[in-house]
């Protein structure tokens, strides 16, 4: 017969190995979610850029409004402004930060309609996603596949308080949205200050929405 101590501890054995399925169960619903928001959205977007096409109809404009309808509801837009602004965050008021969080939204959606009318036919291929230890960040690899080359991507997602999963960032070949962004703005508000810098945030979406 087991003594005491030796039932004990197969009870805890039991329990951990019972938590550990339970956590390794929850994380892989939880890249599941990420991966197949992405492929959700991406394939929409495909399917858009594909359509216009068909139509003759693909210009930056249109590209723009599948972008708007289909991409924007999807992005956390506050978290990637603030990620943005980064170390300039304290020094900015509440009304100047509803204002830039607007203007980069329109420059993080000004900069893939431009990229995006370069599309080539290019297909995008959805593959496995990575959690963070908190399970708030959500990196999901993606890789663009063209006619003569493929390019490597990934997407970075934030959950959301309602538990949905939002974009914040795309990296391409290594190269971050993000962190080409954060070094522009911190480059002008050094040089020009922060009202300037809003200013010509302001001019370039103005100047956009003319030349589309």
């Amino acid at each position: 017969m087991k003594k005491s101590y030796e039932r004990s501890a197969d009870v805890f054995v039991v329990i951990f190995i019972l938590l550990s399925l339970l956590i390794s169960s929850f994380v892989l619903a939880s890249t599941e979610e990420a991966e197949s928001k992405v492929k959700r959205v991406f394939e929409q977007i495909e399917s858009s850029l594909f359509s216009l096409k068909s139509k003759n109809e693909f210009t930056k404009a249109n590209v723009k409004n599948e972008l708007t309808k289909y991409f924007l509801p999807e992005v956390n837009s506050q978290y990637f402004s603030y990620k943005v602004l980064n170390k300039n965050l304290p020094k900015i008021s509440k009304e100047q930060k509803d204002e830039f969080v607007r203007e980069l939204t329109s420059q993080l959606i000004n900069t893939y309609s431009h990229l995006l009318t370069k599309h080539n036919d290019e297909t995008i291929s959805v593959g496995r996603g990575v959690l963070s230890k908190s399970g708030k960040i959500a990196i999901v690899n993606l890789t663009i596949v063209g006619k003569n080359k493929s390019n490597k991507a990934v997407v970075k997602m934030l959950k959301s308080s309602d538990e949905s999963w939002k974009f914040y960032d795309i990296v391409v070949e290594g190269v971050s949205l993000i962190d080409t962004k954060q070094a522009e703005i911190n480059s002008s508000i050094n040089k020009l200050g922060l009202e300037a810098t809003l200013q010509r945030l302001k001019d370039i979406n103005s100047r956009s929405i003319t030349t589309s």
